[in-house]
């Protein structure tokens, strides 16, 4: 997941050959993105161009063995291109398709921050409380932290994934309190409020919240309050073991997969799963400005804090809003965010005044799915 530990749990290594899988003409509606059926419609000229160029970039990624994802572009109601790229898992040579669902590591927090937002909609807590109110036994150090400090990087609480002995804990079960107590006694990396640092902790404190507030849990509160409604029915709280062949294998390196991971240590921080089908229903969702009110929605993509240099990944960085870092590019405004969880890479993001959504999905560790991401707004936009 995004900044999650750099040793035994994430890490870049070389490419892998690939081949191309699934490939969708042009359709129109959510409805039928989320299908993944194949239904073919007319399409301007401008739009089929951008289609082909976006095409003809992913493969050429393919043919130099530099991609193994899912990759889904729209552009309004039409889709520029919905493809499958390697293998989902090698060992049984199944293909990725649009359908196939990958561990989206730190994209889990987009889903986190809108939670907490439907919650202040109804009444429930407002961003402004102080994380102790919902603490038991509060840190004198967490006094001053405020829920907007959590959903913003910027409450100086350790980040738990950059701890020492993380490696060794990846794939043991643990309790939200159990995962709370590692750093709950630890010293503050800075006052609250005065800076940007990303730190899963303060997602997890808001998962925690989300559950001690809905009297739900946060998968169920997730399933009953967004996937449900939104017909998302390839997204959820991955389990430990998800089967093949919906759920991608997940790669370091060619044929080398990562330790077994226990997904309670990811949390309300990036223990969730999707498809690009899935995250286009979720984008569209954003865009048109449903699940709750402009108010809560203007907030989450409002620039709350600025990132430091190197902090946000691209240097047109604005900041970071709720859950989303805030961006333009080539003159547009882009929200976005990425994740990282061992064996997985995602990208996800979108130019509101477009209506473009731009989603890389992978299962090998190897992709640059940001770069990937990148390059493919540029070509949507008609910048590249």
């Amino acid at each position: 997941m995004g900044n999650f530990s750099k040793s035994l749990a994430v890490f870049l290594l070389t490419v892998i050959p690939v081949f191309s899988a699934c490939a969708m003409t042009p359709v129109k509606a959510a409805a039928t993105a989320a299908t993944g059926t194949n239904t073919p419609i007319s399409t301007s000229t401008s739009d089929m161009i951008l289609s082909q160029k976006i095409t003809d970039y992913l493969n050429q990624l393919n043919a130099n063995g530099n991609i193994t994802a899912s990759v889904l572009v729209a552009k309004g109601n039409d889709i520029l291109i919905s493809k499958g790229f390697g293998w989902a898992d090698a060992d049984q040579h199944i293909a990725n398709t649009p359908q196939t669902r990958f561990r989206i590591g730190s994209n889990t927090k987009q889903f986190t921050a809108m939670a907490i937002l439907m919650l202040q909609d109804r009444g429930k807590l407002h961003v402004t409380d102080h994380l102790c109110q919902y603490i038991a036994n509060c840190p004198a150090d967490w006094e001053p932290i405020t829920l907007e400090e959590l959903l913003i990087h910027s409450s100086g609480i350790p980040n738990y994934t950059d701890f020492s002995d993380f490696p060794s804990v990846i794939g043991q079960p643990v309790t939200v309190e159990a995962l709370i107590d590692r750093f709950k006694s630890r010293p503050l990396d800075f006052p609250p409020g005065s800076r940007w640092s990303y730190s899963n902790s303060g997602y997890i404190l808001l998962g925690y919240i989300i559950e001690k507030v809905s009297g739900l849990s946060y998968a169920e509160f997730l399933q009953q309050n967004i996937f449900t409604p939104l017909h998302m029915a390839n997204t959820g709280y991955d389990s430990n073991s998800p089967s093949l062949p919906e759920h991608a294998t997940g790669y370091l390196s060619p044929n080398n997969k990562p330790v077994f991971l226990d997904m309670s240590e990811f949390f309300s921080a990036g223990a969730l799963y999707s498809t690009v089908t899935d995250m286009l229903i979720w984008d569209r969702a954003l865009m048109s400005g449903q699940l709750v009110s402009s108010a809560a929605l203007n907030s989450m993509f409002s620039v709350h804090i600025p990132c430091p240099a190197g902090g946000c990944a691209l240097s047109t960085d604005l900041g970071y809003g709720y859950g989303w870092f805030i961006a333009e590019q080539a003159g547009h405004r882009y929200d976005y965010h990425w994740g990282r969880i061992d064996g997985f890479m995602s990208s996800n993001g979108f130019f509101p005044d477009e209506q473009i959504s731009v989603i890389v999905l992978s299962n090998m560790e190897t992709t640059d799915t940001f770069g990937v991401s990148t390059q493919l707004g540029l070509l949507a936009l008609g910048a590249a």
